[in-house]
């Protein structure tokens, strides 16, 4: 099976943000601090409702152009040192809150004519600044998970509807499977990319394992099955799929019944695919 090269727009999803992208996380934070305005945390309730929810609103946008750009920079200029997503985050919010904790008190004497005495303010208000951007890089960050999500699976049920296209007009070309499994292995890292050996639903993700090692995919199994559509394996369990050539042995054990792999790995086959897979001969 070959590997050809796919758009660099199949191979991964676009990280940079986009204006709709900056604007909605904007209306996040603006919906942010007019809640907590309208809370009036911090001995807040003795100024009017206006003045708090327009003081925690600026508050709030100013964490946001602050957490952001930095969060974006440990991700960047950390993933090598720190592997752990939260643990960059953590470390970046940290930063942050060190240095809207400077700039929280000037804000302070913007609204409500405070006195400035930095060092005092500073420590008064790190502990806010802790909770308050925890909780807008929070937000934010289930929020760039679900369009991630979100996204990825656009991107594979698109894969799937031009890969549908391209097997109807190749109905009669003796290229079909590889065709196919150039489509489907298309949604892989070049580096994973290899001889397909068997397909595993965990949950809502679709692990592909290949000689090349596994990958997730946000995908179902039935969607993967109509793709590979022609492609010599066989389903043997609900949440199974195995390549014909990837079978090493068949192990039975009083009742139960499972393949054994070029991988080592032992695929199950459940009640309901076992005359299947008697009658597929795989071995």
């Amino acid at each position: 099976m070959t590997n050809r090269e796919i758009p660099s727009n199949n191979q991964q999803l676009k990280s940079e943000p986009t204006k709709n992208k900056l604007l909605r996380q904007l209306l996040i934070v603006v919906f942010i601090g007019l809640f907590i305005g309208f809370m009036r945390p911090f001995g807040m309730d003795q100024f009017t409702l206006l003045l708090s929810m327009s003081y925690w609103v600026f508050t709030c946008i100013c964490g946001y152009l602050i957490y952001m750009p930095l969060i974006n920079l440990g991700h960047k200029y950390l993933a090598k040192s720190i592997t752990t997503l939260w643990q960059r985050v953590a470390i970046s919010s940290l930063l942050a809150s060190l240095i809207m904790s400077l700039i929280v008190p000037f804000i302070g004497w913007l609204f409500f004519e405070h006195t400035l005495h930095l060092a005092d303010n500073f420590l008064l208000a790190l502990p806010n600044t802790l909770v308050i951007g925890s909780i807008i890089t929070f937000v934010s960050m289930l929020q760039n998970h679900v369009n991630h999500q979100k996204q990825q699976l656009e991107q594979s049920q698109h894969v799937i509807e031009q890969s549908q296209k391209v097997i109807e007009q190749h109905q009669q070309n003796n290229d079909i499977n590889a065709l196919q499994i150039d489509q489907f292995m298309g949604l892989l890292p070049l580096e994973k990319r290899g001889q397909l050996l068997c397909l595993e639903m965990d949950d809502h993700y679709l692990k592909v394992h290949t000689d090349q090692g596994q990958h997730m995919l946000l995908m179902r199994l039935k969607d993967a099955l109509m793709q590979l559509e022609g492609f010599p394996g066989i389903q043997t369990h609900r949440s199974w799929w195995v390549a014909n050539q990837a079978v090493v042995s068949v192990n039975k054990e009083n009742r139960k019944m499972s393949l054994l792999l070029t991988n080592h790995l032992e695929v199950p086959v459940s009640r309901t695919f076992v005359e299947a897979v008697k009658a597929a001969n795989i071995i």
